[in-house]
């Protein structure tokens, strides 16, 4: 099975920009770790965008698990992470749900950098 369908990657076009969506579900992850590897890779695709001469419309995150959700959002500086959450188990089937909306830069090179995202999730 490709990456692309592993992951489940779409791409369209948003007002002008490539919106490069995926989602996977890992299988008994601590959410918080994934939360943190999440920003880490944000942060890195803020500086891919830069160096490639493009510009980061939005960039979102959704993680879900039995008793824990975090939305984390950014738009090109800072990224920024709201967490709803209550006791459970550290190891969950965590649900990973990202989008990139992104100007200026390769449809193929933003998918890559998607997929090289939640491939760093099968690295933990």
């Amino acid at each position: 099975m490709s990456k692309r369908r592993k992951y489940q990657i779409k791409t369209t076009i948003h007002e002008g920009a490539f919106a490069v969506s995926g989602e996977n579900t890992l299988q008994q992850k601590d959410v918080n770790t994934i939360k943190n590897i999440i920003e880490i890779e944000i942060k890195a695709l803020n500086s891919w965008v830069l160096d490639n001469g493009g510009i980061i419309g939005h960039v979102k995150g959704f993680l879900s698990a039995n008793n824990h959700s975090v939305m984390i959002s950014s738009t090109g500086d800072e990224v920024y992470c709201h967490t709803n959450e209550s006791a459970g188990s550290v190891n969950e089937d965590v649900q990973v749900s990202l989008v990139l909306i992104v100007f200026n830069v390769s449809q193929l090179g933003l998918e890559e950098q998607l997929i090289a995202i939640f491939d760093r999730f099968e690295d933990y």
